[in-house]
């Protein structure tokens, strides 16, 4: 496996200086300016890093607004976090931080689950059901290593889930559908985003993603955190790059405007970077566009429901008769949204279906039905609904990634490293201790700020790192 220290010397390009003149004339003189690919948690925070160094950066954004996949929008009433909303632990998350030195209060979640809603039977449970679950999940977990050996590296998680299955759960019924869904959707599903077909066995669950101090929820949502993170950053809204071209001359093309700087670095979204939607020249060395090729993006989508006033009881789970992952999961963020409020959250193959062929009144409906299923009552119109497209949102084009079969860390870990010290990469998906996260964007971020010569980060809250 390669390591980032390793990579980087062999790359030549460990560290580079944008306050030294870069030579190789063309725009990488004696005035260096950084240019940055993306508003999103992994570019603000760089640019961010930068403009509080005294670097002149600039940063290119395909929207109309910052924040990439972390978007805080009015439904009615409740006001969400349609795409990242948790803050997963409260210790060494540069957004905890950044919130407590900035004065922006965040909280615990906790969040009520009433229960556990299996389709097959049409029974219901909280505590029971949920132990058996997060028993089958803890026990399948400490098996992964036996499993992987068994199976090899071009096992899924669905063909060690099988294994597993049947050495545990042999006989079919309620046992074995509780632990098949905890594996499906809380350990893939709604957890990469992704169907437990495409997971890849060896390297589920191998990242650090949750830091500790529990799940918190910003206060508010993340929205005023990301404003308040690109305060005094210059950033270009609706100038989708097209074009980068890196080496001795670096010129970025977005919104039809040609930008000249000493360095670049692309945070677009991997799903931008499989499409071939930016165009590099010189192209990428291939070994950049096959491991680009290896990674994918998963499929976590939400629908968020808003009422006047609340006629349920806690969030819900609903075990799906087919196992198909339909609306897994009913979250109550009324306590959060200022509204009362349920978010369906799903992914997988369920969500890729209904992203390409549901409309979205069609999902509405789905969602609907789900909870009458659930709750044995006739649900209320709501006052006010969305639907997320983070999977065709042609800025993003998943929602973030996963490891599927075939991929690696070193993927990650190669697109960490610059190809050439004017071209740089950051983003969830160059942190493999991290990926899937906004803390990994944001550290990904700080690891391109001193990369380019930051020593010291001064930005509130981020000093440390």
């Amino acid at each position: 496996m390669v390591t980032l220290l390793v990579a980087l010397s062999l790359f030549g390009c460990a560290k580079e200086d944008v306050r030294a003149p870069s030579g190789g004339g063309g725009s990488r003189g004696d005035d260096p300016r950084v240019i940055v690919v993306g508003a999103g948690a992994a570019g603000l925070t760089l640019a961010r890093a930068l403009h509080d160094d005294g670097v002149d950066v600039i940063v290119l954004e395909a929207r109309d607004r910052i924040g990439g996949r972390v978007h805080t929008a009015h439904v009615g009433d409740a006001w969400l976090d349609l795409g990242a909303a948790w803050l997963h632990g409260d210790r060494g998350h540069p957004m905890a931080d950044f919130a407590t030195a900035t004065g922006y209060p965040t909280t615990t979640d906790r969040v009520p689950w009433s229960h556990v809603y299996d389709e097959a039977t049409g029974g219901t449970n909280t505590d029971a059901w949920w132990r058996a679950m997060e028993d089958a999940m803890d026990s399948f977990a400490l098996d992964l290593p036996e499993l992987r050996s068994a199976l090899g590296d071009g096992a899924s998680v669905a063909d060690g889930r099988d294994r597993w299955l049947d050495q545990h759960f042999p006989d079919d019924g309620l046992d074995r559908r509780l632990a098949a869904f905890g594996i499906d959707q809380y350990i893939v599903g709604l957890e990469y985003g992704c169907p437990s077909s495409l997971q890849s066995l060896e390297w589920v669950w191998r990242e650090e993603g949750v830091l500790p101090g529990g799940d918190q929820l910003p206060i508010g949502g993340y929205g005023p955190l990301i404003e308040a993170l690109a305060e005094g950053v210059d950033v270009r809204l609706e100038r989708p790059v097209t074009r980068v071209t890196w080496g001795d001359v670096v010129e970025v093309v977005a919104g039809g405007e040609t930008y000249a700087g000493s360095h670049v670095v692309v945070t677009a979204p991997l799903g931008v970077l499989r499409s071939g939607a930016i165009e590099f020249d010189p192209p990428l060395p291939s070994a950049y566009t096959q491991a680009i090729a290896r990674l994918d993006t998963g499929n976590l989508e939400k629908v968020v429901l808003s009422w006047d006033s609340a006629w349920w009881d806690g969030s819900t789970t609903f075990v799906a008769a087919a196992e198909d992952g339909a609306f897994p999961e009913f979250y109550d963020f009324t306590s959060y949204a200022g509204a009362p409020t349920l978010v369906g959250l799903y992914g997988g193959a369920f969500s890729r279906d209904l992203q390409a062929s549901w409309s979205d009144d069609a999902i509405v409906a789905g969602a609907l039905e789900t909870l009458a299923e659930i709750w044995g009552r006739e649900i209320p119109t709501p006052d006010a609904t969305f639907v997320t497209r983070w999977t065709s949102d042609p800025f993003t084009l998943g929602s973030y990634t996963f490891l599927p079969v075939g991929a690696s860390q070193d993927d990650l870990d190669l697109l960490a490293i610059p190809p050439d010290p004017s071209l740089g990469f950051a983003g969830e998906h160059t942190l493999f201790e991290h990926y899937g996260t906004v803390h990994g964007a944001m550290l990904s971020g700080i690891r391109e700020a001193h990369r380019l010569g930051v020593t010291s980060i001064r930005t509130p809250g981020l000093s440390g790192y």
